[in-house]
């Protein structure tokens, strides 16, 4: 709940990757130049794109410098000599950069895979060829030639996962070192005409000094990188291409895994085979059409393990390619914290698994049929416009029940997913309305999914954000209403999930009703604030507003409703470094958490600092102190429980990244001292630069939990429903360990594996009886004695009724791995080979053993997939 940390995303955060580091200090806007111009020639000799820039229409082209240092002092004057000249031609634009540097020996050239942002001497270039001063497409080389890029939104928001086709190159010499890029005129967006002005940047990175020198540099105090732009002229009589691009793939392979004995429906091996395409195609200068037909996703690295003792489902991120790139215009958040997974549109809903039936054998798809997906996307003249669209085929399992019996049911429906967003940029970009709405329609006439699932889900909303005061004040404002229909048990589930828990008997604002069949809500986030200019000081104040019905989860991501969250946050910043610091900053918040009823949940007081030294090294810690009254949920449709006071808090370091060896520390924890619940996490990373071209991380996690409160179950005995609480013991361990080891600029081999164990032991039930009491102790009664007895995995009651319930003690070991070779033997193009491994074991032991865990892991038999995968990029 902490909103710390979005205020220190958007004054002292790391917004362009790799470009602008955290530790930049502030400066003086009278110290910086005015916008500067550099002016681009036609290219009428060859050019190869070998890095080293010694062809005679380089030697022709007017060099351009006076960059300006931005750390360690901002506005500084840069210790390295940076020039670069731009060249273009019918087809594409050509920068060439000469980095002089004394001693070419120590320039830092680690070579990685493509898109890997590395602790390595850079140079990065963008393009604002809208001219909007809020968008713009970002290409980077370091020293050993490796292509990175992104695109800049917004003015400052950033999107790495935007993928271009272009070539690069970089070649150390004796006064430094030289880089090359070549960007063809149909990766970039720009309107026809007979000549063409266009914001421009070029940042370099020196990695041993962590110096940063910018063509064009943006003041710290000011949150602008795009509007910031230098320009670049001269660009005469050019004509927007055609935009068509094709990538088909084929993919083959095999999977193998263990199966139980006498199982007819799984074999032990299987064939894997798919082919599909992608295609982008440009509708006039400023849009791109983007779709996939049958797409494939088997070089996406596994999800991690995770074990989930909530009544809500768990947040995975994004991996999917083509549900990355290119989707800024669709990113609906809600929510004004540092939770980032919530919002109104989460692709992983798309293709998603479906669950699978109960039976004694089972053939279960592992995810669902995406048919095809398409997205229009564009700008012009200050309007952008993003449109969505992906259909999902109907899934069917196989299923052999224990008496024998055949069924096959349909376990996903035939289902289309939409949406889109519209903005307007007033006040070259300063200010920006937008609306958007969703669309989810699944086919469930006579099916029995209609009993659980919408047959229809609708969203709108719409977008405020502005500034002023030369950019140092912000306000934004974020609403979205919902609306969900389907049968009358469809909705009374989502009545009585817990996000919503409409059947809570000591409710006062509304009830359960199980004759709807739809269900409609609204929510709003807003935030206004100083967040720029002043040289010490930061606040404002917002809050996030949620109705009881707010349904967003058949397209997005949402954990709950029923709030009204007002906080006032500061913070405190000292960016001139000294001869002890670099930087520091505190921040601070006071929050009130209600619901409609409306009933006060928590009140409370959140806070946190970090400094950077010298060395680099950087340290952090926070905590929350929370006055907790009521816990709405913890019965998961019982009445509130009331809640006690507590607290928690983290601290954190990483080492110096220019090191070959590195450190990463996390450590949280948390305490109530009315019910004793304790609870701790330590996450430790290792990276280790082996060699230039070699890099292992390993990270090591262990977690206790010591909770006495943990839901078990709640059970009707024909006169009375019973909650069942109980003291969990739980214990987590993993290590992740990932290598990456690069060949060259375009063959790569990367490797992933983690191992996971979870175990829980539960003892201590408690029946609960008396939610609304004052005291701890007289809210349940503490099953003990002649209470209860465990037979056969089922604890069996007698107090106050009979009833019974199984034995939730756990344990659950894990290992998932991947391995992929990725060739890129073109332009776009790209070879995978993949070996992906998993396994899975679970019994109902809440006995942590590490090394036995591990070894029955290790031991046990696990799935094999093993593929090659291949397309082509083709550019009409």
């Amino acid at each position: 709940m902490t909103r710390l940390l979005i205020c220190t995303l958007l004054v002292g955060g790391l917004v362009l990757t790799g470009l602008v580091p955290i530790s930049a200090v502030r400066a003086d806007d009278s110290v910086l130049p005015p916008t500067v111009r550099a002016h681009a020639i036609r290219r009428t000799t060859s050019v190869t794109i070998d890095g080293h820039l010694d062809e005679p229409a380089w030697a022709a082209a007017p060099r351009q410098t006076g960059f300006v240092q931005r750390f360690p002092k901002d506005g500084g004057k840069a210790e390295h000599q940076t020039s670069f000249a731009v060249l273009y031609d019918d087809e594409a634009m050509y920068v060439g950069v000469w980095a002089e540097d004394s001693e070419p020996e120590k320039i830092r050239r680690l070579l990685t895979r493509r898109d890997v942002d590395s602790p390595s001497d850079s140079i990065a270039i963008g393009f604002d060829s809208y001219h909007d001063r809020r968008t713009a497409f970002v290409f980077q080389l370091n020293a050993a030639g490796v292509q990175r890029d992104m695109l800049l939104f917004d003015d400052q928001a950033q999107d790495d996962t935007w993928d271009a086709v272009w070539t690069g190159n970089a070649a150390v010499t004796g006064e430094g070192w030289t880089s090359e890029f070549r960007i063809p005129l149909n990766q970039l967006r720009f309107s026809s005409g007979d000549t063409h002005e266009w914001g421009f940047q070029i940042v370099r990175m020196v990695a041993r000094t962590q110096e940063q020198t910018a063509w064009s540099p943006w003041p710290r105090s000011a949150p602008q990188i795009v509007s910031k732009f230098g320009l670049v002229d001269g660009i005469d009589h050019l004509k927007p291409g055609r935009r068509v691009e094709l990538l088909p793939y084929a993919l083959g392979g095999v999977d193998v895994m263990p199966i139980a004995d006498g199982d007819p429906l799984n074999a032990h091996a299987s064939m894997r085979r798919n082919f599909g395409l992608d295609v982008k195609y440009g509708l006039g200068p400023a849009f791109t059409l983007s779709a996939t037909i049958n797409p494939d996703f088997g070089q996406v690295e596994a999800d991690p393990s995770q074990v989930n003792l909530s009544a809500n489902e768990l947040f995975f991120a994004e991996k999917r390619p083509f549900f990355l790139e290119g989707v800024d215009l669709f990113k609906l958040p809600i929510g004004n914290s540092d939770n980032t997974v919530e919002g109104a549109f989460y692709s992983r809903r798309i293709g998603a698994a479906p669950p699978a039936p109960d039976g004694k054998y089972v053939k279960s798809p592992q995810s669902t049929d995406i048919y095809g997906a398409g997205k229009l996307t564009g700008k012009a003249q200050g309007w952008s416009i993003g449109v969505f669209d992906a259909v999902t085929g109907q899934e069917s399992a196989d299923v052999i029940d224990e008496a024998g019996t055949s069924t096959q049911p349909i376990v996903a429906p035939l289902t289309n997913y939409a949406v889109a967003r519209v903005k307007r940029d007033l006040r070259d970009g300063k200010t920006s309305i937008g609306m958007s709405a969703s669309a989810v329609n699944r086919s469930l006439s006579g099916s029995p999914l209609a009993a659980t699932l919408h047959d229809q889900a609708y969203t709108a909303g719409a977008q405020l954000q502005h500034h002023w005061g030369n950019n140092a004040w912000e306000a934004n404002l974020h609403m979205v209403s919902s609306w969900v229909h389907g049968t009358e048990d469809a909705i009374a589930v989502t009545q009585r999930s817990n996000r919503h828990l409409f059947q809570r008997p000591d409710r006062t604002d509304l009830a359960f009703d199980p004759h709807r069949t739809s269900l409609g809500g609204f929510g709003a986030t807003w935030m206004a604030g100083q967040i720029g200019d002043t040289k010490h000081w930061r606040f404002g104040s917002g809050g996030d507003l949620r109705t009881p019905g707010l349904e967003l989860n058949d397209l997005g991501f949402q954990t709950n409703s029923d709030r009204v969250i007002p906080f006032v946050w500061g913070q405190y910043r000292v960016d001139e470094p000294s001869e002890h610091l670099l930087n520091w900053q505190a921040n601070a918040d006071v929050f009130l958490v209600n619901t409609f009823e409306p009933r006060v949940e928590a009140y409370g007081l959140e806070c946190n600092a970090n400094i950077q030294l010298p060395n680099y090294w950087q340290f952090g810690a926070g905590c929350n102190l929370a006055r907790n009254r009521w816990d709405t949920t913890a019965l998961r449709g019982g009445p509130a429980l009331r809640a006690d006071a507590g607290t928690n808090g983290f601290a954190w370091f990483n080492t110096d990244t220019r090191k070959r060896v590195y450190f990463n520390f996390n450590l949280s924890g948390n305490h109530n001292w009315t019910t004793d619940n304790t609870g701790y996490n330590i996450d430790v990373a290792a990276t280790i630069q082996a060699r230039s071209n070699i890099d292992i991380a390993v990270g090591p996690s262990w977690a206790e939990r010591d909770d006495p409160l943990q839901y078990v179950d709640q059970v009707d005995d024909g006169t009375m429903k019973h909650y069942i609480l109980a003291r969990i013991k739980e214990h987590v361990a993993s290590v992740t360990v990932r290598m990456n080891w690069t060949f060259s600029p375009h063959l790569s081999l990367q490797a992933y594996a983690q191992p996971f164990v979870a175990a829980g032991r539960y003892s201590e039930y408690k029946d609960v009886n008396n939610p609304h009491a004052f005291r701890y102790e007289d809210r349940f009664h503490l099953l003990q004695g002649s209470d209860y007895a465990i037979a056969a995995g089922t604890v069996n009651v007698n107090y106050a009724g009979t009833y019974s319930f199984a034995q939730p003690d756990f344990n659950f070991r894990q290992l998932r791995s991947t391995l992929v070779m990725r060739w890129e033997y073109r332009p776009g193009s790209t070879v995978f080979a993949i070996w992906s491994h998993g396994r899975t074991d679970q019994v109902a032991d809440g006995r942590f053993r590490l090394g036995h865990d591990f070894n029955t892991l290790i031991d046990g038999g696990g799935e094999n997939i093993v593929m090659v995968k291949a397309n082509y990029w083709i550019g009409l």
